[in-house]
């Protein structure tokens, strides 16, 4: 049996103009809101102490998808507070860049005190 064409194997990642597909699922992350997400997290780990490299990779590619999701739901939430002149497009990679910032130090805590309260709610009620 012969090993298949380079052109009919499948990529295990791709990158087209809808978006990042992982695996043949499309995700619908914009690689441009990634890169800056993942630049918001390496960002980031110049505030914190020295750690090993599988964290600070874990960290920064964690922030990147963090980033990639909430980005257009801030922009598209804060529209009407952006200046008019202001595309969608440069505010999605400007919020990549703070949300990939924020996302290990504040976001993650607050989504993980939010989850606990839900939680204990829950447990109380039961």
């Amino acid at each position: 049996m012969l090993p298949p064409e380079p052109a009919t194997s499948v990529a295990a990642v791709a990158v087209s103009a809808t978006g990042l597909t992982i695996l043949g699922i499309s995700t619908g992350l914009q690689p441009d809101i990634l890169l800056a997400g993942f630049a918001g997290g390496l960002w980031a780990l110049t505030y914190q102490p020295p750690a090993p490299l599988f964290r600070r990779a874990a960290a920064t590619a964690g922030s990147a998808v963090v980033a990639g999701y909430l980005s257009p739901i801030a922009v598209a939430i804060l529209r009407g507070a952006l200046p008019g002149d202001l595309s969608r497009e440069i505010a999605q990679t400007a919020f990549g860049l703070l949300i990939g910032l924020i996302s290990q130090r504040v976001i993650g805590p607050a989504v993980l005190r939010i989850a606990d309260r839900k939680a204990r709610e829950y447990d109380d009620g039961n």
